[in-house]
């Protein structure tokens, strides 16, 4: 775990923003529109203070989402253990 914190680190924004932290739905919950949901609230109150945001995403079905509500992919890093994390950059609005 160690080894993935130093990795994403490194590629960790220099830029003041807000650092959007893991979210996940139950299975029984999926598709349902809560994480959308959720995100949405967080960048509104982002967006009211003109501020960027910043993800890590492990699940690459999440990209397009995330895509659809600003974000651009930034980075990409492979892990110790092969899996692939892409950060992603949202600027301020």
């Amino acid at each position: 775990m160690l080894a993935i914190y130093d990795q994403l680190e490194e590629v960790h924004p220099t830029e003041p923003c807000f650092y959007l932290t893991p979210l996940g739905v139950h299975a029984d919950h999926r598709g349902k529109g809560l994480g959308m949901g959720l995100l949405s609230q967080s960048l509104a109150q982002i967006d009211s203070l003109s501020s960027p945001a910043y993800l890590e995403s492990s699940n690459p079905t999440n990209m397009a989402r995330y895509e659809s509500v600003g974000f651009i992919p930034r980075d990409e890093i492979t892990t110790p253990t092969g899996h692939v994390v892409t950060t992603m950059w949202r600027p301020a609005r």
